[in-house]
């Protein structure tokens, strides 16, 4: 495992410039995107452990609650809310119940990448995405009620997916943070990023696997990317009242955690039981997840390697 520490460390710096190219190479090489569909339970599980463990140490204090509960509010009901109206504006039809479920997802594991990689605090970020995750048993199906046609999957069902791919790889990562102590975890901080990292990569050859076999028109998926880089904008936007209401010093970090939504644990719960409409927006969703962090936590030291990193992003996403 020693010999593997730079690697990791390296990966956990520059690398998430990784999971856009891992999804161009698994929609060019189709067998590789199968394997990336194998393993998306695991790699979800895999990067909360490691944001669990970029987490900052120590007593959570009472004072830390109110900008987290008041970001998570943001999340669950006031962003979805807000994307719901604008769905309806613009006429959008099922794709907008679907981005509306997309919109009440608890902020990214990326997100929390992001933030070690940028020093931003890692703790409000993961305190909200836990939060959201275990309130989306209830949330999701609500929304998904009120906006589509039925419940899309069921609370009990979702519940066992948050336990199974949440409550154990937090407990997992706070085991690992406490065996660790201190010391040594500031050494390992860029080695747990890089496995994070892997993990997104898994997740975007998942996506790529996905995306092909959908065959919707032009039409759907510009519809589609459109109402999701609308969503993000206003997650975004409300993430910086939030903060500026609750946590002025925490601006990009909660401006980061409104943007970037984890939509992988319920796109997987809902495979298989979304119309084609409903299957394209989740998985741009978690495309979205996996280009917006690599564009914020691309750092290239050459004016080259910047232009060529954003070339191969604006390819991924085109």
């Amino acid at each position: 495992m020693r010999p593997l520490l730079p690697v990791l460390a390296r990966i956990g710096d520059f690398g998430l410039f990784a999971p856009p190219v891992l999804f161009l190479a698994g929609i060019l090489l189709p067998p590789l995107a199968l394997m990336g569909q194998a393993v998306l339970v695991p790699c979800v599980i895999v990067l909360l452990a490691m944001s669990v463990g970029l987490a900052e140490p120590g007593r959570i204090e009472a004072r830390e609650w109110p900008p987290v509960l008041l970001l998570a509010a943001t999340n669950l009901i006031l962003t979805p809310v807000v994307i719901h109206g604008l769905a309806v504006a613009m006429g959008m039809g099922a794709a907008g119940g679907w981005l509306v479920l997309v919109a009440a997802c608890p902020a990214a594991g990326g997100a929390a990448l992001v933030a070690s990689l940028l020093r931003l605090p890692v703790r409000p970020l993961l305190l909200t995405q836990l939060v959201c995750f275990f309130a989306l048993p209830l949330t999701a199906p609500l929304i998904a009620a009120l906006v589509l046609d039925g419940t899309v999957i069921g609370a009990q069902s979702l519940f066992l997916r948050v336990m199974l791919m949440v409550g154990l790889p937090a407990l997992l990562g706070y085991a690992l943070r406490r065996g660790m102590g201190e010391a040594r975890r500031i050494r390992l901080v860029r080695p747990m990023r890089g496995l994070g990292v892997l993990a997104l990569c898994g997740i975007s050859l998942s996506v790529a696997a996905g995306l092909p076999r959908i065959g919707l028109p032009l039409a759907a998926l510009a519809e589609a990317m459109q109402g999701l880089l609308l969503a993000s904008s206003v997650g975004a936007g409300l993430g910086l009242l939030a903060a500026a209401v609750a946590a002025r010093g925490m601006l990009a970090g909660f401006a980061l955690g409104g943007a970037v939504r984890n939509v992988s644990l319920l796109w997987s719960a809902t495979l298989g039981l979304a119309p084609p409409e409903g299957e394209l927006v989740m998985m741009l969703g978690s495309l979205w997840t996996l280009l917006l962090p690599a564009l914020l936590g691309l750092r290239p030291a050459s004016r080259l390697g910047r232009a060529l990193g954003l070339a191969v992003l604006a390819l991924a996403m085109l």
